[in-house]
């Protein structure tokens, strides 16, 4: 009886201890829009929309943050502008996040250009947009 009783109280421990690792939602697609147009590159002082489809593998409740991103040769990629938007979604289910900017400098020896990155707070995993031009975002004068 006492052997039972342990026996229910380990399994009841390992129950509540057992953790259900989140999957995030997956990047579908993620582009640049200028005036509704998809684009490689933008101008100075031209507004730039980054749109991102995800869609969620399970249930993900919890927000997502979207930044565009300075790519900076050679030394730390700088945050730009950034955007945190609750979900609630559903397995199977697609949202699309959109993120507007205007960028501030052009691409040249000091910068490469722009880039999307996404942390998913659920569960602190990052996305990032392919390190090659395009999918990145060149500007220039």
């Amino acid at each position: 009886m006492i052997v039972l009783i342990g026996l229910i109280l380990f399994s009841g421990l390992i129950s509540f201890f057992s953790v259900h690792v989140r999957t995030d939602p997956t990047v579908q697609e993620g582009f640049w829009q200028v005036n509704g147009q998809n684009v490689l590159t933008a101008s100075v002082g031209e507004q730039v929309e980054a749109k991102i489809v995800v869609k969620a593998v399970e249930q993900y409740v919890g927000s997502i943050v979207v930044k565009a991103k300075k790519d900076i040769p050679l030394w730390l990629d700088r945050d730009y502008q950034l955007s945190t938007i609750p979900v609630d979604l559903r397995g199977g289910e697609e949202k699309e996040i959109r993120i507007a900017f205007i960028p501030d400098e052009p691409s040249s020896g000091n910068l490469r250009g722009y880039f999307i990155e996404i942390e998913f707070q659920a569960t602190g995993n990052t996305w990032a947009m392919e390190n090659t031009y395009p999918p990145r975002l060149r500007v220039t004068l």
